[in-house]
């Protein structure tokens, strides 16, 4: 058995070395340092792992699947090693958050419990630490296409809106490559669904599935049937989808053991991932939020239904994806004074909106942070949320994220 590594990032070099460690023959290249090499080996490898940067146009993909190799991702390579239980949450927006509150409400209870996916570590580099335990998974449409036998023991699919058509050849390929990381689920396991969402509503799986609208959400408390969760007016992040993404959370930790009790204390204490609705202070009156995770107009949508009706004034742009922005267009037009549009999609933003607010652009972020402050009073909201993604103007949401707050900061918060 050999096999073709193609993408060297993090989660490629992780691969390199686990199947080396099992003893396998491994070639292994990019597009950047050695982009003729896949030609030249494809015939002696009988597996191709491709980087979830990797979009099923390449020619490498392509020629594969032409010659029936297998092709396969990082996520579904370090699977076939592991022996624990794993939990995989995706959707569009909101997987990180919960991800990441699960893993921690987890770690509190059991031992060896690893986060990682498409957040934190690749898979790859939690079995070079263990092959055994639990593993929180965020996956992404990308790592869930090439998916073969993976199999959660508890999954959840949290939401959905068209996204990554840059990657996915249409809106149909992206969401099988959602319902592709449940397929392989039996009776025994646990499929979480926000059932709210027709798309996600249809997700086929043999698991037991637990739906969105069996919750009761009281001003005092979330209920699943008769058994109170948590009290919603104590958690510190902010919005009715982070209440669904906390209780997503906990009905994961109710399946595996544990009782509100148990986990409480960590959900009241979490004060969200960094560049998700993230307070970073306030200036001369007015608030200011990085929410610079936000690549999608949902993702927008929801951050803008946690403020009052027009008190924000808006930072959004970036690459464009292909994104219908007139989708949100009411929900920003209600809740927003200005936008101020930025990056490759500025002008698709604009046309979208313009009839809805003022929408004016600008050439560069800093730019946008001095116009924002200029346009906003005391009591207002100054919100950075792209709606897209980053790579027209920076490496990845996290760069952006750091650049916003050192802007704000200079202009001594």
């Amino acid at each position: 058995m050999s096999y073709l590594v193609w993408g060297l990032g993090r989660s490629g070099k992780a691969c390199v070395k686990l199947l080396k460690k099992k003893g396998y023959k491994v070639y292994a290249g990019d597009d950047k340092e050695n982009p003729n090499l896949w030609r030249e080996v494809l015939n002696e490898v009988d597996t191709i792992v491709l980087s979830p940067g990797i979009p099923p146009r390449h020619p490498l993909w392509r020629e594969a699947i032409k010659r029936e190799k297998e092709v396969i991702g990082e996520l579904e390579l370090a699977y076939r090693f592991f022996k624990g239980k794993v939990i995989a949450i995706t959707g569009t927006d909101g997987k990180s958050t919960t991800t990441r509150l699960t893993y921690l409400i987890l770690k509190k209870k059991f031992d060896k419990v690893y986060e990682g996916g498409n957040i934190g570590k690749p898979f790859s580099e939690i079995i070079l630490e263990s092959e055994e335990g639990i593993a929180v998974l965020e996956v992404s449409s990308f790592q869930g296409k090439t998916l073969k036998t993976f199999r959660p023991n508890v999954g959840a699919f949290i939401s959905f809106s068209v996204d990554h058509l840059d990657w996915h050849p249409d809106e149909r390929d992206y969401l099988l490559s959602k319902y592709n990381i449940f397929k392989n689920q039996k009776e025994e396991d646990i499929l979480i669904l926000n059932d709210f969402i027709r798309e996600i509503r249809e997700t086929s799986s043999r698991a037991k599935k637990i739906y969105y609208s069996s919750l009761k959400l009281e001003k005092d408390g979330v209920y699943f049937g008769e058994l109170k969760l948590f009290n919603p007016t104590f958690l510190k992040i902010r919005g009715t989808h982070n209440i669904y993404n906390t209780a997503t959370a906990s009905l994961i930790a109710l399946n595996m053991g544990l009782k509100p009790e148990e986990f409480e204390d960590v959900l009241y204490s979490f004060q969200g991932l960094p560049h998700r609705l993230e307070y970073v202070g306030r200036l001369k009156g007015v608030d200011i939020y990085n929410d610079s995770k936000s690549t999608t107009p949902h993702s927008l949508k929801a951050a803008l239904l946690t403020f009052p009706d027009k008190s924000v004034i808006l930072i959004a742009g970036g690459k464009d994806k292909g994104t219908d922005f007139y989708e949100v267009s009411e929900v920003v037009g209600k809740k927003t004074k200005f936008v101020i549009a930025i990056g490759e999609a500025r002008f698709k933003i604009k046309e979208a909106w313009k009839d809805f607010t003022e929408v004016i652009t600008a050439d560069n972020l800093e730019e946008a942070v001095s116009k924002a402050f200029k346009l906003s009073k005391k009591g207002d909201t100054i919100l950075f949320s792209p709606a897209c993604s980053s790579f027209d103007m920076f490496r990845n949401y996290e760069e952006r994220g750091e650049r916003f707050k050192e802007i704000v900061f200079k202009m001594k918060l």
